[in-house]
């Protein structure tokens, strides 16, 4: 399993990829944002806003890509991808046609884990 971390109400978890990709799930399965209740769409949000900034700062992507779809999986959860000029798909998304071979040399995704758990301690 890739979960990175966990609490009562939510848990993130690394996509497999050459990109930095996380996902954010309700432990809940709501399956559309509209039927969680307000305090955790509120937590989401600010979980998401955690994770987005953690990204930026450790990774110095090129641009921050954001999804929920659902289609495959429905039930609310949100994918964070940080994205650059040489990863394989760039400018398409992850899921569009594969534009040539990464090539990329990101830093150690284990210590990024370290900065977003260390960034989400106290969080309600």
């Amino acid at each position: 399993m890739n979960r990175i971390y966990e609490d009562a109400d939510i848990y993130i978890e690394w996509e497999q990829s050459d990109i930095p990709w996380v996902k954010i799930f309700t432990h809940q399965p709501y399956k559309e944002l509209t039927e969680c209740p307000e305090a955790l769409r509120r937590k989401l949000f600010d979980i998401y806003t955690i994770v987005e900034k953690a990204m930026i700062d450790y990774f110095k992507p090129t641009k921050m890509n954001m999804a929920s779809f659902g289609n495959y999986l429905p039930r609310v959860h949100i994918h964070v991808m940080a994205r650059f000029e040489a990863d394989s798909h760039f400018p398409e998304p992850m899921w569009g046609e594969k534009q040539r071979e990464g090539a990329m040399e990101l830093p150690d995704f284990r210590l990024f884990e370290a900065l977003l758990r260390e960034r989400l301690k106290g969080l309600k």
